[in-house]
């Protein structure tokens, strides 16, 4: 995007109508919401401009949320969704925190109560006491337009903060009447392109050397890394160095490579590691609970001056994008070839062999994954919620694209899955796309599967059920002694509930019917469901290494 604005003179608009030009003018073409009072004059605004931004209405507010989440995961985009405040904005903030775990661009709009009665504490319909001190309570950007002049700027300050280096959510909220207000409105601004600070060249070169010297050199890239494909697999391949990708970065480096691992290879490989290159990774895993702080030179590359020092100060920081960065210590390097490194790589190798049979002896698990391998193209989108298969896929399933393996992040949101791959698939329409949820997280968003059908959004849905909440059963039974406290369930039939919704379904027994299913399914092009019943299975949760979530009792 490029300064300055539309050319446009000023002209009369109501707040609506300023909210929906800006919003076309940095390029959203799909809003997910559900209309309400508070909003009907910019309802009316989005069906005026129909032509350009597609509107897709949702049975829950959390469910809009979670499609501008899946929207804006999968394609770089930023997603926006528009509902109700009160109680309508506190639903979605669920998948608004989720957007926050994920640094997804997540802009959402909402009303409030009329603007002579904001603070007053009258007992309007959907009032809260502060709205903005709830919203800031989860993003960094939470704003009011209180007149519909100041629309434009807003808008664009709020795009500035969501893709100005760390990508992350915002909120803008007004009221009714100023929604419904006519007034003049400057020229529609639009936010400057973000240009990432230029890293310290000593500091490079520093990294470059330490890189390039390294006996035993790995990358460890997250999220943060997407956009800067060929610049880790440039870097990569001149240092003959492993890439471990975090759950969140899948796919910066496909999996082809041989120089690709997944997270827990990466644990196996790190006690050999002597100087690690971290790019757009919290990578807190890596220095909370895997050791050998002190052993190891860390180099971090990261958008966001506070996270690169956290959790721990690292050996040399470079603020900047991931691209930026790698290109400059690219350009850094030494002449001449990598060392060999043979015995490391070798070393690695058997650290993944090692790993994959550890999860080949997860019971159904491989199985199922190697099903939805089969059948999902390589360029498919797989949308995994919290559930032991969505995490069994999160490690080990192979990813050739970015931006085709989307999770939840840390916040670990029961009922993501489905609506984030309805937006994926409303982002990517000539990509496949399937979410896998488990019964628990399901039926938390279990509603939108009527939005799948009233949209025609064909997206397959893989519903693993065994009765309960398997991740906290599994750990009841491992960790108190069987004692299960509140986690079976009785479920419907979710054949025949897909099926009144208006969408094929069936049931598959084991991986070769859930392949069967699938590419059925996927060639069909139309909503479907494919429900799996499974008895309990073995948890992934021994292999991997990380702070303990109920912290350390022993402090």
């Amino acid at each position: 995007m490029s300064d300055g604005h539309t050319g446009r003179d000023t002209r009369t608009m109501t707040g609506g109508q300023a909210m929906v030009e800006a919003l076309i003018e940095h390029g959203v073409d799909t809003v997910f919401g559900i209309p309400g009072i508070q909003l009907d004059p910019l309802y009316d605004a989005f069906h005026a401009r129909s032509n350009q931004i597609r509107l897709v209405h949702t049975r829950h507010e959390q469910g809009s949320a979670f499609m501008a989440m899946g929207y804006a995961q999968s394609s770089e985009r930023t997603g926006v969704f528009a509902v109700v405040p009160g109680p309508g904005l506190l639903n979605a903030m669920a998948a608004v925190s989720t957007a926050v775990a994920c640094n997804t661009p997540v802009l959402g709009i909402t009303g409030q109560i009329p603007s002579y009665q904001i603070g007053l504490n009258y007992g309007i319909a959907h009032e809260l006491r502060d709205q903005l001190a709830m919203s800031r309570g989860v993003v960094e950007f939470a704003e009011r337009a209180d007149h519909p002049s100041e629309v434009p700027q807003l808008i664009a300050d709020a795009f500035r903060a969501m893709h100005g280096g760390r990508k992350q959510p915002a909120i803008v909220e007004m009221a009714p009447d100023h929604f419904a207000a006519s007034a003049p409105v400057g020229p529609i601004v639009r936010a400057p392109a973000y240009e990432p600070p230029r890293p310290d060249p000593a500091r490079v070169r520093d990294a470059a050397a330490r890189l390039a010297r390294a006996r035993c050199p790995a990358i460890f890239v997250g999220g943060g890394a997407f956009g800067a494909e060929a610049e880790v697999r440039a870097l990569a391949e001149r240092l003959r160095a492993p890439v471990v990708a975090t759950m969140n970065g899948r796919g910066v480096l496909s999996d082809e490579s041989p120089l690709s691992y997944d997270i827990l290879s990466g644990q196996e490989i790190w006690e050999q590691v002597d100087v690690v290159l971290a790019v757009g990774t919290r990578f807190l895993s890596t220095a909370l609970a895997w050791g050998r702080e002190r052993e190891v030179e860390v180099i971090r590359i990261d958008a966001d001056p506070l996270q690169v020092m956290k959790p721990r100060r690292p050996t040399i920081a470079l603020v900047t994008t991931a691209a930026a960065g790698i290109a400059a210590i690219l350009e850094a390097l030494p002449g001449g070839d990598a060392p060999a490194r043979d015995a490391f790589l070798a070393h690695c190798e058997a650290a993944r062999a090692d790993m994959l049979a550890n999860l080949g002896a997860l019971g159904p698990l491989p199985e199922l994954a190697r099903a939805l391998r089969a059948a999902l193209p390589r360029d498919g989108i797989l949308v995994a919620d919290v559930t032991q298969l969505g995490s069994f896929t999160r490690f080990s399933f192979p990813v050739y694209h970015p931006r085709t393996m989307l999770g939840p992040g840390y916040q670990a949101t029961l009922g993501y899955g489905l609506p984030a791959a309805l937006g994926a698939k409303l982002a990517n329409p000539d990509r496949k796309v399937v979410a896998i949820c488990g019964d628990g997280g399901f039926m938390f968003t279990v509603q939108e599967l009527a939005t799948a059908v009233h949209h025609r959004i064909p997206v397959v849905t893989v519903v693993l059920d065994n009765s309960s909440y398997g991740n906290v059963r599994t750990i009841q039974a491992e960790s108190f002694g069987g004692r299960h406290i509140g986690v079976d369930l009785t479920n419907p039939d979710f054949v025949a509930m897909a099926r009144s919704y208006g969408m094929a379904a069936e049931e598959a027994r084991d991986g070769a019917e859930l392949q069967s299913a699938l590419e059925r399914f996927l060639a069909a092009d139309e909503p479907a469901l494919i429900s799996v019943p499974i008895e309990q299975v073995p948890s992934i949760w021994h292999l991997v290494k990380r702070p303990p979530s109920q912290g350390d009792v022993t402090r």
